[in-house]
Order: structure tokens, then C-alpha cells, then sequence
């Protein structure tokens, strides 16, 4: 994995020996010796991780890490605080102030590397996310928002070795943290959480009940789409680095020994959220985003952009399977005398009437799209030329026979449509030109009275 690190301490043979460990695992590594430099550097390299040292003579590394976290441009950035004078209270501190993690020197290699692998890892991950989100917006997709959130009200399952270890738990963190907690000993249970059962964090001790293994749970959780997101702090025995290391590869976001002071977890539980709640924001973002894109967004159906790449998956399952395909283009008779009679909201409520009939007298696997003002597309894969003729006729019919009904015209409006068909077969053209045959037809219909099914007929 490679990654650039910035490396701040005030101490020269210190950066050199961080230095040289990082280089020899691949890391290109930036060095800072002050704290002033070090928040130079952030805003120059844009750093992926920043190894900063707590004791500066200048900005001690709190106020660092503080000034760091603040600025939207470098909140994302992970830090590992350093110190040789450690104290409880001091780690603590460095978490409130927002950094990741927080070791003492000499530095342990296992639990550096392992630390380090983690959280760039979870950085690549939220640096594609911020990428897209910046790229959909940049397309008018989206909104600019506020991505810095905090970590309080999350809903959180503690997983302890036993019983009462969870009720030590509960009422080490309930009285203290305006969380949603709850407590589960079976990691089957556990497994077994969904929809809004599921959590922003668990937290998994290593040993869970009698023959339960935490490590097996972490790895499990990771690998389930519906929990895969979801932030998770293992919880290990005193100085058990090798356990904590194995379990951050396995996908832990954070650890905490055991036993841990709840100030500590609380403190680790209010970043996990905060993390996983940016991470949710963005992903949702970005989802929207591309649902703009491809979604009509007045009828719900797929637009233009998504039916071209659709198409091309039927074309390809037809020369897999060898079976036809129908496709369909139909078109609003006289839609533009509801807009001129009516008003503009009357033809919208129109649009999304027509749009909700075609989809419920269609089957799942069918396509309906909206590829013009009034004009619709619809691909049927595996469908027979008799089989088209009759759905299509339906389609008309079920437009046709039933008023359709809006404010303005409260006693109701007969809207038709004409609609062109075409099949597709495994040695038929391209998408384009498919498309270009059922339009000729849909032109057949119209010119031939309208509310019709025309099919196309290649010419001998």
C-alpha cells in the first residue's frame, strides 16, 4: 500500500528513523519539525497521513491536531499523536482534539504499521467518495454541502466477553453519551441485525462468551454488504498488540485495550460515529447524484443517458441467449393542446399518469423510460414478435380506456398514444439504429391516424 505520510517532530533523529522505516515499506514521507511547518506542509502536500509528535516548541501537537481538524480542507487527514511521556490523561486528550490514534515512543512497528495500513485504507476509501461527490457537483448533479459532523446520538452494540462486562459497559457510557446502546453477548444475534437494527458502531470485545471469537465476528461483519459500513472498535486485552494489529487488518476501524477508561471509549466512540456518519453523507450524496442522472425526474423513469447502456445489456443477452428482444418508442397524441388547453401542471400530471400505467401492465424486467418531452421507450428482453404485438396493444388500450383526471379538468381528459415496435435479435443492428426503426414506426402510426401499433418491417 503506498501512501505519502507527513512525518513532525522536533527531534531530527526522530524523523529519520520514522523516515527510514516508512520508505522501507514504500511510503514516500514528508517531514516537518515544528508545528507550524507541520500545518504548512498539510496545505502544500496534502498529505494521506500525519505522524505528529505532542511535545513542539512552538504549537505543542494538540493545538496542531485541533487546527488541523477544523479546516474542511484537512479534517479528513488522519493523525497519530507520538509521545514519550505518555499519560492517560494526555491520550485522552489527543482523541478529543480529534486525532486517531495516539502511541507511545518507542514506537511499537507492529502496532505503526498496522495502524498506518488502517487508516489509509479508510482515507483511499473516503478520498473516492469526497472525488465523486466533487466530480457530480461539478456536473450540477448535486449540492454543495457541509461534510463536518458530530458524534453524538448514534446508535451503538456493545458486544461483550460476557454478561456482566455488558452491563459494566452500559453504565460506564449511558450516563455520559446520548447514544442509542443496546447489548448483545451471541455473536449469532449479532449477525443476525438488520435494516435499523443495524448500528453506526459495534464495539467487539475479542472473546465473546465462551467459544466466541471477536476477530471471526469483525471480519464477518466487514465482509456483509448491509454491516460493511458500519465503524467497529475491537476491544483487546492489555498490551495484546498482535491481536489489535490482526484486527485492524481484518477491517476493525479502531481498538482500545481492555480494561479502558470510559472517557477513552467515549471519546473513541464519538469519532467512529462522527467518521461514519461523513462517510454515510457522502456515499449518499454521491448516490443521489447518480440517480439524478440517470432518473426522470418528474415521471420516476430512467432518462435517455441510462436507456442507451441498458440497451446494450439486452443486445448482449440476446446474442447470449439467442432470443429476441422487443423494443418500443410511443409518443403522447396531441400532448402539446393539454399544455395550450390545460396548462403546463395538467401536462405534468398527464406525464406522470402515463409513466405509472406503462410500469404496472409491464413486467420487472421490462425497461420503461422517458427519452423526450412526451416520448417513451420501452425494451421488453425475450420477447417474441407475437408477444410484442400483444403487450403493445395492451399498453394502447390501457392508456386509452380509462379518462385521465386533474384539477383542471375535473370531469377528466381521454389522452391516446401511438407507439412503434421493433425487434431486436442476436444478429441485429446496433442500439442506434433499433431505436431508429421504432421510430419510423411510431411515425407510421401517427401519420396514419394516430392511437395505433405500427410494426416495423425491414424492407426485402
Amino acid at each position: 500500500m503506498s501512501g505519502r505520510i507527513l512525518v513532525v517532530d522536533d527531534i531530527a533523529t526522530n524523523r529519520m528513523i520514522l523516515r527510514t522505516k516508512l520508505a522501507a515499506a514504500y511510503f514516500e514521507v514528508v517531514q516537518a519539525e515544528n508545528g507550524t511547518e507541520a500545518i504548512a506542509r498539510t496545505e502544500e502536500f496534502a498529505p494521506d497521513l500525519i505522524l505528529l509528535d505532542v511535545m513542539m516548541p512552538d504549537i505543542n501537537g494538540f493545538e496542531v491536531c485541533r487546527k488541523l481538524k477544523s479546516n474542511p480542507k484537512t479534517a479528513h487527514i488522519p493523525v497519530i499523536m507520538l509521545t514519550a511521556l505518555y499519560d492517560h490523561g494526555d491520550r485522552v486528550r489527543g482523541l478529543e482534539c480529534g486525532a486517531d490514534d495516539f502511541l507511545s515512543k518507542p514506537i511499537n512497528d507492529l502496532a505503526l504499521f498496522a495502524r498506518v495500513r488502517n487508516l489509509l485504507r479508510s482515507k483511499f476509501m473516503f478520498d473516492e467518495l469526497r472525488l465523486r461527490d466533487q466530480t457530480t457537483r461539478e456536473l450540477g448533479l448535486g449540492e454543495s454541502g457541509q461534510l463536518l459532523v458530530d458524534g453524538t446520538n448514534g446508535r451503538v452494540v456493545l458486544v461483550p466477553c460476557d454478561e456482566p462486562t455488558g452491563r459494566q459497559w452500559l453504565q460506564a457510557i449511558e450516563p455520559r453519551m446520548q447514544v442509542d446502546l443496546s447489548v448483545i453477548c451471541d455473536e449469532n444475534r449479532v449477525t443476525a441485525l438488520e435494516g435499523d437494527q443495524l448500528p453506526d458502531v459495534f464495539v467487539v470485545h475479542s472473546r465473546i462468551g465462551e467459544f466466541g471469537d471477536g476477530l471471526r465476528l469483525v471480519s464477518h461483519l466487514r465482509s456483509r454488504p448491509n454491516s460493511r459500513h458500519a465503524a467497529v472498535i475491537l476491544v483487546v486485552p492489555e498490551g495484546d498488540m498482535t491481536r489489535a494489529a490482526k484486527g485492524l487488518d481484518l477491517g476493525a476501524t479502531d481498538y482500545i485495550f481492555d480494561p479502558f477508561d470510559a472517557s477513552e471509549l467515549i471519546v473513541r466512540l464519538q469519532s467512529q460515529i462522527r467518521n461514519k456518519r461523513m462517510s454515510d453523507r457522502l456515499r449518499s450524496n454521491v448516490d443521489d447524484s447518480l440517480r439524478l442522472a440517470v432518473m426522470d425526474p418528474l415521471t420516476g423513469l430512467y432518462n435517455r443517458r441510462y436507456v442507451k447502456q441498458h440497451l446494450g445489456k439486452i443486445t448482449g443477452r440476446s446474442r447470449e441467449t439467442g432470443k429476441e428482444f422487443a423494443l418500443m418508442v410511443m409518443d403522447i397524441d396531441n400532448f402539446k393542446r393539454v399544455n395550450d388547453n390545460y396548462g403546463h401542471a395538467a401536462g405534468d400530471q398527464v406525464l406522470k399518469e402515463f409513466a405509472r400505467r406503462l410500469q404496472e401492465n409491464l413486467r420487472g424486467v421490462d425497461l420503461v423510460s422517458r427519452i423526450g418531452g412526451e416520448e417513451f421507450l420501452i425494451a421488453m428482453p425475450d420477447t417474441t414478435m407475437e408477444q410484442a404485438e400483444k403487450a403493445s396493444e395492451r399498453l394502447r388500450r390501457v392508456i386509452e380506456q380509462d379518462l385521465f383526471h386533474f384539477s383542471s379538468a375535473p370531469n377528466g381528459l381521454r389522452i391516446t398514444a401511438s407507439i412503434g415496435v421493433t425487434l431486436g435479435n442476436p444478429e441485429a443492428p446496433d442500439v442506434d439504429q433499433l431505436i431508429q426503426q421504432a421510430d419510423r414506426a411510431l411515425y407510421a402510426s401517427k401519420s396514419e391516424g394516430r392511437n395505433m401499433v405500427t410494426m416495423f418491417k425491414p424492407a426485402a
